[in-house]
């Protein structure tokens, strides 16, 4: 089962993926519409990939405090856990919609998740999916 990371962005989010054979991020789409076009483009997404933690990129200021922006994805994570029961886990993601760009990335929200997803396997150390469960 592979991670999936997100990015976001209010109007988009950004979705990357960790498959289970690979040890970094893909940037997979990006999905826009309404809130609740939204979910329901999360609904397929999530019953497509059965992920088994999702990671979720947190803004934080320059100055490392979490302001209204990080509060709406709190939020949004709360709601992901709480509608299909996978783990959610955080990383700060300043910066990676900047770095995306600077990478020449056509997908600049798929590709900031992918950022993303592949700074909180640095962060944790991991070097394969299946390190982050211990199998």
């Amino acid at each position: 089962m592979p991670i999936l990371g997100f990015d976001h962005g209010g109007r988009r989010i950004g979705v990357a993926i960790v498959p289970d054979d690979t040890s970094f991020a893909l940037p997979l789409l990006t999905i826009d519409g309404t809130e609740d076009e939204q979910w329901q483009q999360l609904d397929v997404l999530i019953r497509k990939q059965s992920p088994r933690s999702v990671v979720i990129g947190l803004p934080v200021t320059m100055a490392g405090t979490e302001g209204d922006q990080a509060k709406i994805v709190r939020d949004f994570g709360a709601q992901f856990f709480e509608r299909y029961n996978v783990p959610v886990n955080y990383i700060d993601e300043r910066m990676s919609s900047q770095q995306a760009a600077a990478a020449g990335a056509t997908d600049i929200d798929a590709s900031s998740a992918a950022i993303i997803l592949d700074s909180y396997l640095a962060k944790t150390g991991a070097s394969s999916v299946d390190d982050l469960f211990d199998l």
